[in-house]
């Protein structure tokens, strides 16, 4: 099929039809097409006699109603209208289906709360409570003012019965309470900086530093001064723990960027 351009003057474009493109054709037609049929209507007709906007009015008072009851909107699509034959697609039927109170419960000062408990079910919230929101927060009432909604055993779900207000602790308070616990349970503490770190516990660390005499794996001493635990030296490429080191070793070994190489040389030079 060979290519042809719009005739117009300086156009360019690719013909449409009668030699012209899509936006020179339109205006042709706009030209020589006859006026709207309708009274007082001065735009050009392009269906049955009457232009665009005529055209679509007239479509709509020929259409059948809509078979929805109440609704004035013409036909299009088994028995439905536009917005009722989207709707009947969606849900299978052309009704509301969204609940009575939709947008009322998100717009609630209890909302957050209820969906914060609610999401871990059935643990969490009561059946009572998470199947109807009213419920709870016709239980709970109001929130007081910095505070924040608990359980009172935390092995069973939140219900009428097992839920208070507990007043909120600022970050600067949450702190105090870190350190303050930190140094209350310092096995607990020390624990939980293995498993972050490391990935060992508190007793894998114990059998570790038991085998190797509670010395370190390279100068075979204790540890001394400020550093009072042996330090979990480990492979920054694959992770692997390789035992514990003194301060100064693991530092040692660090700032020769643990490479074998260099250690040997370093062996080297000072023998």
């Amino acid at each position: 099929m060979s290519y042809q351009e719009c005739s117009a003057k300086a156009c360019g474009n690719p013909a449409f039809a009668r030699g012209f493109c899509r936006k020179h054709y339109d205006k042709l037609r706009a030209v020589e097409a006859a006026p709207c049929s309708v009274d007082r209507c001065n735009r050009a007709a392009t269906r049955r006699g009457m232009c665009d906007a005529h055209y679509r009015a007239d479509l709509k008072t020929r259409a059948k109603p809509c078979s929805v009851v109440g609704c004035s909107e013409g036909v299009k699509a088994q028995g439905y209208c536009g917005k009722h034959y989207i709707r009947f697609l969606k849900h299978g039927t052309p009704e509301q289906s969204r609940a009575s109170d939709w947008g009322a419960r998100e717009a609630h000062p209890l909302y957050k709360s209820y969906h914060w408990h609610r999401r871990g079910l059935p643990k969490s919230m009561c059946k009572e409570w998470a199947d109807d929101f009213w419920a709870f927060v016709k239980a709970l009432g109001v929130r007081p003012e910095n505070h924040t909604l608990r359980r009172l055993d935390t092995s069973k779900p939140l219900g009428p019965n097992n839920w208070e207000w507990k007043e909120s602790t600022s970050s600067k308070d949450k702190a105090c309470y870190a350190r303050e616990w930190r140094r209350k349970n310092p096995r607990a503490s020390r624990n939980s900086d293995l498993k972050k770190n490391f990935g060992i516990s508190i007793d894998e660390y114990e059998r570790m530093e038991e085998a190797q005499g509670h010395a370190c794996a390279i100068c075979l001493q204790p540890p001394t001064g400020r550093y009072t635990n042996l330090a979990v030296d480990h492979c920054h490429t694959t992770g692997k723990i390789r035992g514990l080191l003194c301060a100064d070793c693991n530092r040692g070994i660090g700032l020769l960027k643990d490479d074998k190489d260099i250690l040997q040389r370093a062996v080297k030079y000072v023998s």
